[in-house]
C-alpha cells in the first residue's frame, strides 16, 4: 500500500496527520512558501516516502532534507524524474537537496526511496517571475554529449561544440552550456536540467535545443522516448514553457556523425530517425530552427575526408586518458571538430535567429599588419582560425613566439595529436600548463630534440603497457620515447636540482623552429602533410651561418623543401628569436 502525504485542499488534514505546515499566503501576489515536517512519516517498504500536493503552475524550489540518528540511504525523485541519485549519509549527518521544479499540470510529487530514506523536511518555495530582461541576454544550450563541456584533466581531448560556442560571440551575450552526456530530451527533462534553465530564464534569453542521438535508445528506458512523445515534450515544455517566460527557443537537429559511405564516396546522412521529426515540428510550430544536421553533413561533403575525421574523437593510444588504448568514435568531437561545428551553427544565426546576429564576433582584422611582408599569410590563417591576434585588434607581427606556442602550431598543422598528461612523464610541463598535452605527445614521439631538453643525455624507445594481458586478450602496448637524464655523484655539489626540462614559455629560436617542424613531419601519418624528400646528390646550403648549428640537418631539409627562408643577406640567423610573422609564414607553408 503506497503511503502518500497529499496536500490538496485543507491544512486540517495535515494537522490530523501530525504534519505541520506554514500558513498559506493571504494574497495572490504573495509568493507561496511551505515547510512540511516529515519526521513522523514512515516509509513504505516498496514506495518509500511519497509526498503529493496541488500547486499553481510556475517555478519553485523544492528542498528535500534527509538525515537522522541512523545511517541514511536515499534516492530522490520529483514528478517521476530522478533528481538526486542514491547517496549515503553517516548517522547524525543531514543533507539538504534543493531542486528547481517547474509545475505544468498543477501537481507536485516527491518520492524518496532507499533502505532508510530518513526524510525530515520538505520545503517548497515559489520563485518570483522574472519580468525584466537581464543586463545581457543569455544563450542556454540544452543538449547531449556532442555539446557537453568536458574537463580535460579527465577526458582530454573530448570537446563539445557547446563548450566552445561562446568563442563565436562578443561579450555582449552570455553563453551557458548546460548540455550533458548520455541525455535524451526525456532524461534531460527528468533530471531537472530543463527545469533549472526555465527557473533561471529571463525575458529575452535564448535556449538552443538539440537532442535526437540518445532518444531512440529502446534498450535504455530512462532515455527512450517515442517520436510522438518527443515532439510533444519538445513542443509543450522545451518550447512552450520557454515562451511563457519570455524566452526565445531555437530548435536544432542533432549533430551529424562522420559516417563514411565508401560506395558513394561521401559522408552519409545520420541521425535521421529524430532529425526528420524535428524538421517537421519546426514547420508545424513556426519556431526558430537551425538544421545543424544537414548543415554539417553538407559541409563535411565539401571537405577532405581525413580533415573531417581529424575533428572527431578518433584517438591513437595514449591520446585519451579515458581510453588509453585508443578510440574510433565518429560521433563525439575533439576541439578541432567542436570549433568547426560551433562556427557552422554561428554562421546559420543571421538567417535563422537574426536578433542574435549583432552579438557574433566579426572576422578578425588586424590594424598593425598593413604593408607588412607577411600580411596576406596572416590574414588567410586568421580567417581559417589557425592563428589569433592579441584581442585588441593587433597581431603584433614582430613579437616573439614561445617554444610551446610553436609546438602547438606545428603539431596541429601536421596533424600530430596531443596526448593525455601523465604525471612524471611530461618533462617539466604540469597539468595546469595549457600546453601539457602537446609536450606530452611530443615527448612520447621523440619529436623534441635532445638539445632542447635541459639535463638530457639522449633518448631511447621503450615499451609502455597500456592494458595488461588477460586470459582472453593479449596485452596492449605502445612504444614511447624516454629522455634520459644526466647522473651525478651523490656527494657532488649541485647548484640546482637535475631536471629534464623543455621550458615551454621560453622564446623559440629559428633553428629550434626548423628542428621541431622537421621532426613533426617525421612522426606524422597525416597524408596531407608535406613529405620529407630524399636528397639526390650533394646539397649546398645557401646560408653562411648554420655550420655550427646542432640543427643544421633540419635547417637544410626545411630549406630544401622550401618551408623556410633566410634573412635575405645569405644568413639564416639560427639563434635569433622567431617572430609571430615568421611563425605564421612557416605554418602557412605546411597547410594544404
Amino acid at each position: 500500500m503506497k503511503k502518500i502525504i497529499s496536500l490538496c485542499l485543507s491544512a486540517v488534514m495535515l494537522i490530523s496527520a501530525g504534519i505541520t505546515v506554514s500558513a498559506a499566503p493571504d494574497t495572490a501576489k504573495e509568493l507561496f512558501s511551505e515547510t512540511v515536517d516529515m519526521t513522523k512519516v514512515k516509509p513504505d517498504k516498496d514506495d518509500g516516502v511519497v509526498y503529493e500536493r496541488e500547486l499553481e503552475n510556475g517555478d519553485y524550489t523544492v528542498t528535500v532534507t534527509t538525515g537522522g540518528k541512523t545511517e541514511t540511504k536515499a534516492n530522490i525523485y520529483i514528478n517521476g524524474g530522478e533528481r538526486v541519485r542514491a547517496y549515503t549519509l553517516e548517522a547524525g549527518k543531514t543533507q539538504e537537496n534543493p531542486q528547481p521544479v517547474v509545475i505544468t499540470d498543477g501537481k507536485l510529487n516527491v518520492q524518496v526511496l532507499g533502505e532508510n530514506p530518513n526524510v525530515t523536511e520538505i520545503k517548497i518555495e515559489q520563485i518570483p517571475e522574472r519580468t525584466e530582461p537581464g543586463e545581457k541576454p543569455t544563450i542556454f544550450v540544452a543538449g547531449d554529449s556532442t555539446a557537453q563541456t568536458y574537463v580535460y584533466e579527465n577526458v582530454y581531448p573530448q570537446t563539445g561544440w557547446g563548450q566552445v560556442f561562446s568563442e563565436q560571440f562578443t561579450d555582449g551575450v552570455i553563453v551557458e552550456n548546460r548540455s550533458m552526456g548520455g541525455r535524451s530530451s526525456k532524461s534531460y527533462n527528468n533530471d531537472g536540467r530543463l527545469d533549472k534553465i526555465l527557473t533561471e530564464m529571463k525575458p529575452g534569453d535564448y535556449i538552443f535545443i538539440q537532442f535526437g542521438i540518445n532518444d531512440g535508445a529502446v534498450d535504455k528506458p530512462e532515455r527512450y522516448i517515442s517520436v510522438e512523445d518527443y515532439k510533444k515534450l519538445i513542443a509543450d515544455k522545451y518550447i512552450g514553457e520557454t515562451e511563457k517566460r519570455g524566452g526565445i527557443p531555437v530548435l536544432m537537429t542533432a549533430t551529424a556523425a562522420a559516417w563514411w559511405d565508401e560506395e558513394n564516396v561521401k559522408f552519409m546522412e545520420s541521425r535521421q530517425d529524430y532529425a526528420d521529426p524535428t524538421r517537421d515540428l519546426a514547420k508545424e510550430l513556426g519556431c526558430k530552427f537551425i538544421d545543424a544536421n544537414r548543415i554539417i553533413t553538407d559541409e563535411w561533403n565539401s571537405m577532405n575526408k581525413d580533415d573531417v575525421l581529424s575533428g572527431y574523437f578518433i584517438c591513437e593510444p595514449l591520446e585519451s586518458k579515458a581510453y588509453p588504448t585508443g578510440t574510433n568514435d565518429t560521433t563525439h568531437l575533439k576541439a578541432k571538430g567542436a570549433r568547426r561545428i560551433a562556427s557552422l551553427i554561428a554562421d546559420a544565426i543571421p538567417e535563422n535567429v537574426p536578433e542574435l546576429a549583432k552579438y557574433l564576433k566579426p572576422a578578425e582584422a588586424f590594424t598593425d599588419i598593413d604593408g607588412h611582408w607577411a600580411a596576406d599569410t596572416i590574414e588567410r590563417l586568421a580567417a581559417d582560425g589557425v592563428i589569433e591576434g592579441d584581442g585588441s585588434g593587433k597581431f603584433n607581427p614582430e613579437g616573439t613566439v614561445t617554444r610551446a606556442e610553436f609546438l602547438k602550431m606545428v603539431m596541429e598543422a601536421t596533424g600530430v595529436p596531443g596526448h593525455a598528461y601523465r604525471e612524471g612523464e611530461c618533462l617539466d610541463a604540469k597539468q595546469d600548463d595549457w600546453y601539457c598535452y602537446y609536450v606530452q605527445s611530443a615527448a612520447d614521439k621523440g619529436l623534441i630534440p635532445v638539445e632542447m631538453v635541459q639535463d638530457c643525455t639522449g633518448k631511447e624507445t621503450v615499451t609502455k603497457v597500456l592494458s595488461e594481458a588477460t586470459e582472453d586478450k593479449e596485452a596492449v602496448t605502445a612504444d614511447v620515447t624516454q629522455y634520459n637524464v644526466i647522473t651525478i655523484d651523490a656527494d657532488a655539489f649541485s647548484a640546482r636540482p637535475i631536471e629534464l626540462a623543455f621550458f615551454g614559455d621560453k622564446p623559440i629560436t629559428r633553428e629550434e623552429m626548423a628542428a621541431l617542424m622537421i621532426n613533426a613531419l617525421k612522426v606524422t601519418d597525416n597524408a596531407a602533410a608535406p613529405d620529407i624528400p630524399s636528397y639526390n646528390g650533394p646539397w649546398t646550403s645557401p646560408f653562411t651561418d648554420i655550420a655550427d648549428s646542432p640543427y643544421k640537418d633540419e635547417i637544410d631539409t626545411a630549406t630544401f623543401m622550401r618551408l623556410i627562408n633566410g634573412m635575405g643577406d645569405g644568413t639564416f640567423a639560427p639563434k635569433a628569436e622567431l617572430t609571430r610573422a615568421q611563425a605564421a609564414t612557416v605554418i602557412g607553408g605546411l597547410l594544404p
